[in-house]
Order: structure tokens, then sequence, then C-alpha cells
């Protein structure tokens, strides 16, 4: 918070109380689509079908250029998740694939990672870890010697959602299905590939987590099909929730911008909560 200018915060802070929002619709699709986004910089990564698009925003802010900067292809099946590695994109895709994409030129490889769908990808300091229905989790080398190396295979008993990479680059977190193991957290050597830890308990059979994003070495935020926003004190694996539990909660990807947690439910709506005091905000609901 302390590289935002005052005015920016605030506005922020005025928003937050009168509960103002700004609605726009940036692109749209004639079918039905669950597409994986990422924002850097001025320009919006998004998934759709078995390619990447890459769209630059106008001079507004507000806005998309409607000719995509980029388009990045290879995967057979639908793409599951991405992230962005400095100059790269790390690719799952349901045909059992990674992908690797240089985003400033045409070059893409692409190797068998899993048996079936990988879920879910991070990437780190030349390292990625993935995630799969296949109930495994493996590192793999980045490297241009080792691309397509796998370091380590983890039997994680359950089917893998999410993971996440430490910041520190000595473990990672999978986020499992909740269906084949108790524990749907779990912290790995990232070294040795070997447990080293599990975060809660009593969580109900189910309760996948689809989503985890490190705030710092020492804080994980988490969430998933149990209603639950989760941010934990890694030091002490304790943890504070916020639910936006009701009969029509979906799952949810939480993202943490400015001291603001946000979640969406259905019927379509924003659930926004304070960081700093842990009070919810009023709900947004779009309008189309």
């Amino acid at each position: 918070m302390a590289s935002v200018p005052v005015k920016e915060r605030v506005k922020v802070s005025q928003n937050w109380r009168l509960g103002r929002c700004r609605e726009g619709v940036l692109l749209k699709w004639r079918c039905s689509q669950m597409p994986w986004m990422q924002l850097e910089g001025d320009s919006l990564y998004i998934s759709q079908a078995n390619f990447i698009l890459a769209y630059q925003f106008r001079p507004d802010g507000a806005s998309l250029n409607r000719r995509p900067l980029g388009v990045f292809a290879g995967h057979d099946e639908d793409v599951c998740h991405f992230v962005l590695a400095n100059s790269h994109i790390i690719s799952a895709g349901g045909d059992g694939k990674i992908g690797v994409h240089k985003i400033h030129s045409t070059f893409t490889v692409k190797y068998s990672a899993h048996e079936q769908e990988v879920n879910c990808v991070d990437c780190k300091g030349g390292i990625v870890v993935s995630g799969s229905r296949d109930r495994t989790a493996k590192v793999w080398s980045l490297s241009s010697g080792r691309l397509g190396q796998c370091l380590h295979t983890i039997q994680t008993e359950d089917r893998v959602w999410s993971i996440a990479i430490s910041p520190l680059l000595s473990s990672f977190v999978t986020g499992t299905a909740c269906c084949g193991h108790f524990s749907p957290l779990r912290i790995w050597d990232l070294n040795s590939g070997q447990l080293m830890t599990h975060l809660g308990s009593d969580f109900p059979p189910g309760a996948g987590v689809l989503d985890l994003m490190y705030e710092s070495p020492s804080t994980l935020l988490s969430c998933g099909y149990d209603t639950y926003v989760r941010y934990w004190d890694l030091r002490a694996s304790v943890s504070v929730s916020w639910s936006g539990k009701s009969p029509m909660t979906a799952p949810c990807t939480a993202c943490r911008r400015m001291g603001t947690i946000c979640w969406p439910q259905v019927p379509p709506t924003m659930v926004l909560c304070d960081c700093g005091i842990g009070a919810k905000g009023p709900a947004y609901t779009p309008s189309r």
C-alpha cells in the first residue's frame, strides 16, 4: 500500500465505502467459455479452447485492441491453466502435455507430462511444477539442456487442482480434490519431493482447493469448493477465513490487490473483503 499514491488510496476507500464500481465488457464469445486469464502490464493473456491469446489495452485502459498481439498454440485439447514466467508462457493442457511458449517469438515446444489432463502449473527460478487428474504432481526443469526432464514425481493420492511454488524456491504447495486424502493442502520440498507438512484439518469431503497464491514466503491464499477463502500464516499453520457460503455459491478464484480480496459467486455476484479489518463489503452483481 505504501507505493500507492495517497489520492488513489482515498479514491479506493470512498469506492469501498459507497460500493461504487465500473463495469465494462472487454471480450465476448459466441459459445460458453471458461478461460484462464492473467493481466501483465498493459496486456491481457486469456485462454480460449486450445490456444492462448494476448491482447493489449488501449491508452484509455478501459478497452482492448480487438486484434490480438499474439496467439500461442500447440495443445490438442483445451488449455486448462497457464502462467507467465519472464519471457515464457507455461501452459497446462487437457491433452496431458505442458507447453512452453516464448512470448516474443514463434518458439513453442510441448512435452508429455501426465497420463491425464494437466490441471495446473507454476514456474519460478527455472523450475516448473505441475498437477494432474492422474493424482500426481511433478517437478520439471526449464533449462534448455534439460527441458522436459522430470526431476520428481509425487503421488498425491488425489486429483491435483492447484499448485504454487514458494517465493523462496524451497518448496511448493498442492491443492487437491479432498476426496482421496484427508488434507487438500500439502507442502512439499522442491529439491527432494518429500512431504514437509499439511495445512488445516477437518475439511469436509470434496472441499477441493481450486486456486493458490503466495503473498510472501510465509503467507498463502487458498480458495475452493467449500466456499471459503483462507489466508494462511505458514509459520504457525493457522489461517483466517472469509466465506461466501450460500446454497448458490460456486467455486471461487481469489485475488488480492491493494488490501482487498474478491471472489465470484453464482448468480454472477462479486464479493469484496477488506483484508485489513476482515469485513465484507457490498456484493457487486454485473448486469450481464
